[in-house]
């Protein structure tokens, strides 16, 4: 099956988790403190197409991210870098959304990832007294007018529906090609990883290795990269 992954970026305390744990029925601490989520939490999330991708929730940004704290939390960045759709959640009640949006763009500059394809995110719309946001006004106003906005309350539940069909949407399709892996004794979770999304020809065992011969979708390969063997 495919193994698309979307990640949630955003600056801290935009409400990453809580969408998170909204999106993917988790129970990831959601938290106020600057670096709450050190590590990355990836889920199993079923579109409504039915089609199965995983979602990452990953650090929150601040302004001028630090070259060693991006290497300190190398694991959670990763995650983005390997992203075939970011999720960029915004609290748009923030009177600063619109710095923050420019600063996460700088770290994705960073990382090589402002190229990815973008959902723009507006979330806790239930903070406005009307119970939702003007996503047309705050998009010109937060995102310059370009991509694809939509508003979310990741508490309340509102507005979900239109997110899920919008990941459904910018999520394309995910080829599927033959490729060999090489795996050391103890990489267990990437094995499981191919056994569960890929269709496993032919397992081989090489001294302290396992070699895997399989038909795996592209996302798939890219996430497992550092064990191809070439062909």
């Amino acid at each position: 099956m495919p193994l698309s992954t979307v990640a949630l970026v955003g600056y801290t305390n935009a409400g990453k988790s809580t969408l998170f744990n909204r999106l993917t029925g988790a129970e990831v601490l959601a938290d106020a403190r600057l670096f709450a989520t050190l590590d990355p939490t990836i889920r199993t999330l079923t579109l409504p197409s039915n089609r199965r991708i995983l979602v990452s929730d990953t650090v929150g940004f601040i302004r001028n991210l630090p070259t060693s704290l991006i290497q300190a939390f190398r694991a959670t960045l990763e995650e983005v870098t390997e992203a075939a759709l970011l999720i960029h959640v915004v609290d748009a009640a923030s009177p600063h959304a619109q710095h923050h949006v420019t600063e996460v763009q700088k770290v994705l500059a960073d990382l090589e990832t402002d190229k990815t394809p973008q959902l723009l995110v507006l979330n806790k719309a239930d903070l406005f007294e009307d119970g939702g946001l003007d996503a047309g006004s705050l998009h010109q106003r937060v995102s310059g007018g370009s991509g694809r906005t939509l508003a979310v309350s990741a508490r309340t539940g509102a507005g979900l529906d239109r997110l899920l069909a919008a990941i459904d949407e910018a999520v394309g399709s995910d080829a599927i090609s033959r490729a060999r892996f090489r795996f050391p004794a103890g990489e267990g979770s990437s094995l499981h990883l191919l056994h569960e999304f890929g269709r496993v020809v032919e397992t081989r065992y090489a001294g302290e290795y396992c070699e895997v011969e399989a038909d795996v979708p592209e996302s798939l390969k890219r996430r497992l990269a550092g064990y191809l063997l070439d062909t």
